[in-house]
């Protein structure tokens, strides 16, 4: 198993239209082999800070995931409501 642990920094006043897609982003997530969970947080301190824990059975399925094209339209509409690029980290228990 291994975690995808996304920072999303968010524009200002986006925050509402930035949790609408995270609505469409869980549908495809859900719909995607070697996906287990996906857990979304905001930072209690920064409103505009979210953080996603993305579980997937495999690096290997994570990969396939990151890659496929089904993705590119909310991939746009996010870059929309983001200050920036996400920032991943993947974790792998030990």
């Amino acid at each position: 198993m291994v975690v995808d642990h996304v920072t999303y920094r968010v524009r200002a006043g986006k925050e509402q239209e930035f949790e609408s897609l995270q609505e469409d982003w869980l549908r495809l997530l859900r719909g995607a082999r070697g996906f287990i969970t996906r857990t979304l947080m905001r930072n209690a301190e920064d409103a505009v800070e979210y953080h996603a824990e993305v579980r997937w059975v495999s690096k290997e399925y994570r990969d396939r995931f990151a890659v496929r094209q089904d993705s590119d339209r909310l991939q746009e509409k996010g870059a929309a409501v983001l200050e920036g690029p996400p920032a991943h980290r993947l974790l792998e228990p030990f």
